[in-house]
């Protein structure tokens, strides 16, 4: 079998990538099959961390599509930023409610993890079934790790740091993964987190350097009530040193709040200091429902498809 009749995947970055398509396989199937790492998720279709596009621009989802000779197809990423997980072990450092519904844990690795800002792990605490899954929320230059974890009642995460945990339990760390991660390009950035989807958000803005070529941002941070609102003052802090604004949205809140009264896309309006158009780029985290709305509203702006970058949040619990 000849090039010809390979699948060739183009990376971000020009670096192309050819391997046989497996008969009956999907396309990342085939990949894997020939050694090749690419990123993914649930493999089911639904994630989108496998995306691709062809030749005209549509996308192709590698975990569901079938691999056929001659495909031709461009990845969003570079091949180096798919990096092998690797396994690490871990101890509490401290554990605190950082919300009525959200629980902040800080803990610290035996070795360095690198990760990139947006990334997630899969982490495995004592007397769990299995690994649970959350996006880090420190930017890749501060040794401390931080989870922001959702208070879900009778959900296993939640019995544990209210029954059980205690400052030096180790656990274990393994990731990085995903490609939802922040970009470094010149054009504006929008992100739009909606409950604890913030975490990854903070590690990408906590990882700008404030400097005069720091292209302006916008972050829209929602919630379903005031009373889960979280990371205000980590926001307020960036604000101050980078050319970012801030605009916070709850769907219930008292007369105190000083927010958007409302969800994170209505709260787009809001917006002053970026233009919502085909310059600017976006991330997006938060419940599937969410991303999926913030997504075509932004592309109803006219930014670019392939300038949306998004994960879709699911609790663990």
């Amino acid at each position: 079998m000849d090039n010809r009749d390979h699948i060739r995947l183009v990376f971000s970055d020009g670096e192309a990538m050819h391997f046989p398509p497996v008969d009956g396989q999907s396309i990342l199937t085939s990949a894997e099959k020939a050694g090749n790492l690419l990123a993914s998720n649930c493999r089911e279709g639904t994630c989108r961390t496998c995306m691709a596009r062809d030749a005209d621009g549509n996308e192709v989802l590698l975990c569901i599509t079938s691999a056929e000779p001659g495909m031709a197809l461009h990845l969003p990423y570079q091949r180096t930023d798919v990096t092998p997980p690797s396994l690490r072990r871990a101890k509490i450092n401290t554990f605190a409610r950082a919300s009525r519904s959200v629980w902040e844990i800080r803990y610290r690795l035996q070795f360095p993890l690198a990760f990139l800002p947006g990334q997630y792990v899969e982490v495995h605490f004592p007397g769990m079934d299995g690994p649970r899954r959350f996006s880090l929320a420190n930017p890749p230059s501060q040794k401390e790790q931080v989870l922001h974890v959702r208070d879900l009642p009778g959900g296993a995460m939640s019995t544990y740091l209210n029954e059980r945990a205690k400052p030096e339990d180790a656990f274990t760390v393994r990731g990085p993964f995903g490609v939802f991660y922040l970009r470094s390009t010149a054009r504006p950035k929008l992100f739009v987190a909606g409950g604890t989807g913030l975490a990854p958000i903070v590690s990408m803005l906590s990882s700008i350097e404030p400097t005069s070529a720091t292209p302006p941002l916008a972050v829209v941070a929602g919630f379903a009530d005031a009373e889960d609102a979280y990371a205000l003052e980590t926001l307020q802090a960036l604000a101050e040193t980078l050319p970012l604004e801030v605009v916070l949205a709850a769907d219930r809140a008292g007369e105190e709040w000083k927010g958007v009264v409302g969800n994170p896309i209505t709260s787009l309006d809001e917006i002053r200091t970026i233009p919502l158009d085909g310059g600017t780029e976006a991330y997006l985290c938060g419940p599937p429902g969410m991303v999926n709305a913030a997504r075509n509203a932004l592309l109803a702006r006219n930014l670019q498809a392939a300038a949306i970058f998004n994960e879709e949040f699911v609790h663990s619990s």
